[in-house]
Formats: C-alpha cells, sequence, structure tokens
C-alpha cells in the first residue's frame, strides 16, 4: 500500500467541498524530454475526456541536428518547436494546444502572464471547481531553473514538476571528430555517463507543501555565477553544449506523464522524487512528504 494525497481535500479551503480539478498546465521547453511529453501529454488530456489547459512553451526553432533525437521532420526545419508539436498533437487527439512562442521565459512575471488569462475565465465558472497551476520545466539551465523556483514559492497554489538529466561526457571537439577517433579514455567516459536522471515534483496545496527541486538540490540557486539567460547564449555556447542519451529523455518524459497521470484521472500525488539509470531499466521513487498524512492521504493499491 503506498501513501497518496488527495488534491482536492489538501487544497480545500472554504465550506463548498470541490468536486473536480481543472488542470491548467504550462510546460517549459519541448526539446530532447519536453518533446516526448508534449506527445505524452496530449494522448492523456485528449483520453481522458477531462477539462483542462495546455499550454507549451518554447521559442528555439527546429534545427537540423534536432532531426536524430526530437520528434520533427526534415520539412519541419526553420520552424518554431513548440507550434509544430501542438498543431501536430491538438489534430492528433481532437484538444486545444495553446503556445507560447515569443520569448524565453526569464522572469517570474513571464510565468504569471501565461496562467492569466485562463485563470480570469476558469475560476469563476463554478466555486466547486479546483483551478489548478502546474508547471514543468523541461529545462537545461539553473537560471531558467531559478525563475521557475521563484514563481512556486510565490505562489499560493501550485504544482511544479522538473526534470533533470545527466549530460554525457563527451570531447570538446566531438561535434567535428568522429567518435571513430576518440581515444579509449575518451570513449569510456561516453559510454558511462548521461544514463541517469532525476523528477521532482514540488506541491503547494492550502498548507500542504512538498519541497521543489530547489530545495531537494540547494546548489541549484546557490552558483550565481554560472547564471546565463538563454537569450544571452551565443550561437557557439548553445552548440557546444553536452548531448543527452535519447533513452534518457524518454524516461524523464514517461515519468513525468505517470505523475500526470495520477492527478489528472485520480486527483492524487504519490511520490515526491523518482531517480532512474535508462541503461540499468532502474527506477525508484521516494514517497510523498505529506506532513499531514492522517489528514490528507489515501492509499491506493
Amino acid at each position: 500500500m503506498n501513501d497518496s494525497i488527495n488534491i482536492l481535500k489538501a487544497a480545500q479551503t472554504s465550506f463548498i467541498p470541490n468536486k473536480e480539478i481543472f488542470p491548467y498546465i504550462i510546460q517549459i521547453g519541448t526539446g530532447g524530454t519536453g518533446g516526448y511529453l508534449t506527445q505524452h501529454i496530449s494522448q492523456l488530456l485528449g483520453v481522458s475526456k477531462k477539462r483542462g489547459a495546455y499550454t507549451v512553451v518554447d521559442p528555439d526553432v527546429i534545427e537540423t541536428k534536432n532531426l536524430g533525437n526530437q520528434l520533427f521532420l526534415p520539412e519541419e526545419v526553420g520552424l518554431k518547436k513548440a507550434e509544430v508539436l501542438a498543431q501536430r498533437y491538438s489534430y492528433a487527439y481532437g484538444i486545444d494546444i495553446a503556445t507560447y512562442t515569443d520569448n524565453y521565459i526569464e522572469s517570474v512575471e513571464d510565468i504569471r502572464k501565461l496562467f492569466t488569462s485562463e485563470y480570469l475565465q476558469v475560476h469563476n465558472y463554478r466555486s466547486d471547481i479546483l483551478f489548478l497551476p502546474i508547471l514543468i520545466g523541461c529545462v537545461d539551465n539553473n537560471f531558467s531553473r531559478s525563475i521557475l523556483n521563484t514563481f512556486f514559492e510565490t505562489s499560493k497554489t501550485c504544482i511544479y514538476i522538473d526534470a533533470g538529466n545527466e549530460s554525457t561526457v563527451v570531447p570538446k571537439d566531438w561535434q567535428v571528430r568522429t567518435k571513430s577517433s576518440w581515444t579509449e579514455e575518451e570513449l569510456i567516459a561516453f559510454n558511462e555517463s548521461g544514463w541517469s536522471g532525476q523528477v521532482v515534483t514540488g506541491v503547494k496545496l492550502n498548507l500542504f507543501k512538498q519541497p521543489p527541486v530547489a530545495e531537494v538540490f540547494p546548489d541549484i540557486l546557490e552558483d550565481k555565477d554560472s547564471f546565463v539567460k538563454p537569450s544571452e547564449l551565443s550561437c557557439t555556447e548553445l552548440t557546444a553544449s553536452e548531448p543527452q542519451r535519447l533513452i534518457v529523455n524518454k524516461f524523464a518524459a514517461m515519468i513525468i506523464s505517470n505523475i500526470l497521470t495520477q492527478i489528472v484521472e485520480d486527483y492524487t500525488i504519490s511520490s515526491h522524487m523518482t531517480v532512474f539509470h535508462a541503461k540499468k531499466a532502474y527506477m525508484r521513487s521516494t514517497p510523498i512528504q505529506n506532513v499531514q498524512k492522517n489528514v490528507y492521504s489515501t492509499n491506493s493499491n
């Protein structure tokens, strides 16, 4: 038996009980993990027939280098990633998917604007519906994580899911030197790295709080010197970034999909952090940290 938190009970703040959740999902990033996750979330919302809203956020355009490990076609090179994915999966699953591609999310206000209009339309629709902001970070830098963390900390109600993947260790000139010319040491370093990752779910529901990724890994916020806005990275710096393994991106997307399935279909959350090692096909979850377990927890098989 695994403990889980009942979201409707945990978020209860009035005499009128919440009977339904309206998940409003904002996904930041549509690259390696985010691209696969977009398909999972779209299918979940389409099959479940639950009311909700979904927005994918990413100003990046599709490049030829993305075709091998992301869900894009050669004829889509030059188009916005978020717009291509939204159009494809909204058509496939019969749902509305919004996009924001104007710029990178680099302030808390940027995130608040993504939630505001939908909040005004939905929150006042029925008093027994819980409007539930769900923020998903599929980003590869700690500057962006710090912004998402600040939004979470300054929000009264929010679920913040962050995916972090280990990059592979590659030579500095890996993009211009074929693997056949790598040294034995370089090959060993590559083969032994880039297989692991974790997904952390932060929760704020009335009096219940579960720590977000920046509290689980404090170093995310400590090294301010390494914080560089995505918009300030040069083309060279972006191109030189260490690659992630395809299977690792898929593992991370699957774990987030599992968390969202519980939220959307059962109105529950059962885990705090899931760590995984794709090469070993290993996955382990830490149970939800429910400090008021006797009040808010439910049991599920």
